[in-house]
């Protein structure tokens, strides 16, 4: 399969409801590997700023774009976003790649408005996205940068109106691969990654991470077969480090576990701990106890399928991680498919279970233990306003300062620390540690 008909197959995953990111790494199996950056380059710049590249194209499409086939919406966003984003591949090819699709699914009837359109846009898009770049509005900047209106909106009542411009910004940067190792072999697994042909080095913040320069197709890397290398934001090796340092003895919980891979990163730096896991959907349960077998940790976690708000751990917790289900708004950069997904009335609802979820696992954690918990989101309904709710009313709970300190940290208003997406490997988190009284 070639980089292009990749990028379609993954594109269509997508609009089923998968992750971008795990459409491309099942189909990405069967593409050489010189083709597999095209195929992930143009799958997530077409989904970064797919607003964008529907605007350009109504604008200069003569028939609704709703009418379109489903080979042609497809062609025409994945080649507006290969054709003004991807500087070192030749436009006549990537056309001709297009068109051959077209007349693979019988749709080749359209190559003339393909053709058409597709030329408008390249000439047009460079004057447009100027213009929004420089327009005062805070809707223009979110359509360049691709983030839904109602969410730069939100923020900006949040954060102010020029830190949601820093944030669109970051919003729509391109993220890297960062790798969880162990800190004593970083150096050796380093070195394989590169004479694999990666470009990777240590991370200058934590001891466990390697950053690469790449998107990276974890089954291919050196290690990753025999659980030495798992990717892994720094953002959220930091919530798992805030974990560990937190754990003083006895059993833990990972809370909402899905597909393990924070349990993964627990249970091989508690080496004496014993970990439960729980989630709802029995795929990620499954995906999970895989996991743990990959990373050689199978015989010290329990995975249970079941709705956190009513299982029963089998050993009282001492420490419960919390990282509970959010928007996921931290890691648009990352999974650009989810802002699409997302309306600002579904942020309610979560707030409402991130509660109860919230209080479920203060109520199981022993006296004296500590629940971190974490989303991956930066709206502060789902992060401060969550804390805050539950320690208005419960005062056998009490926060504990986060444990690291870094430049991208900001404190939570009041309670809880923000990790802002400052870098390729950094995503949006929120993380609050609570200590439960004795």
């Amino acid at each position: 399969m070639r980089g292009v008909e990749a990028a379609f197959a993954a594109w269509y995953e997508v609009e089923k409801g998968r992750f971008a990111s795990e459409a491309l790494r099942q189909i990405l199996t069967e593409v050489a590997p010189a083709e597999r950056r095209l195929a992930a380059s143009l799958l997530y710049g077409a989904l970064r700023r797919q607003s964008l590249w529907k605007d350009l194209i109504r604008n200069r499409c003569r028939r609704p774009f709703h009418q379109l086939a489903p080979v042609t919406r497809a062609a025409l966003i994945l080649g507006t976003a290969g054709l003004v984003e991807l500087r070192h591949f030749v436009p006549a090819v990537l056309m001709n790649a297009l068109a051959m699709r077209l007349r693979a699914e019988k749709a080749q009837g359209d190559e003339p408005l393909l053709h058409a359109v597709l030329h408008r846009v390249t000439e047009d898009a460079p004057r447009k996205m100027e213009q929004l770049r420089n327009s005062a509005e805070l809707r223009d900047q979110a359509l360049l940068f691709g983030i839904p209106g109602w969410a730069a909106a939100h923020w900006s009542r949040e954060w102010g109106t020029s830190e949601t411009r820093r944030l669109l910004r970051l919003s729509a940067m391109k993220a890297y691969l960062s790798l969880r190792v162990d800190p004593t072999r970083r150096d050796e697994l380093v070195e394989a990654l590169q004479a694999a042909g990666t470009r990777a080095w240590a991370s200058p913040d934590l001891a466990s991470a390697v950053r690469t320069a790449s998107f990276g197709f974890p089954p291919g890397l050196p290690g990753y077969e025999e659980g030495a290398v798992t990717p892994m934001s720094e953002s959220s090796l930091w919530v798992g480090e805030a974990a560990v340092s937190s754990w003083s003895g006895g059993a833990v919980l990972d809370l909402c576990a899905g597909r393990g891979v924070k349990t993964g990163h627990l249970a091989t730096r508690l080496p004496e701990a014993t970990l439960e896991a729980w989630d709802l959907s029995a795929g990620r349960v499954h995906a999970g106890a895989r996991e743990m077998a990959r990373l050689g940790v199978a015989d010290r976690v329990t995975f249970r399928e079941g709705d956190a708000l009513e299982l029963e751990p089998r050993t009282p917790p001492s420490l419960i991680l919390a990282d509970v289900p959010c928007s996921g708004s931290g890691t648009w950069s990352r999974h650009p498919e989810a802002k699409w997904r997302l309306a600002a009335e579904k942020l309610e609802d979560y707030a409402v279970l991130q509660v109860r979820l919230l209080e479920r696992a203060a109520d199981l954690v022993l006296p004296g233990g500590r629940v971190v918990y974490s989303t991956c989101s930066l709206f502060r309904e789902e992060n401060e306003k969550v804390v805050a709710e539950l320690l208005g009313r419960r005062k056998d709970l009490v926060e504990v300062p986060f444990p690291f300190k870094n430049s991208l940290f900001r404190k939570g208003r009041p309670y809880g620390t923000v990790i802002w997406p400052g870098l390729p490997w950094v995503d949006g988190f929120y993380a609050a540690v609570l200590m439960k009284r004795r």
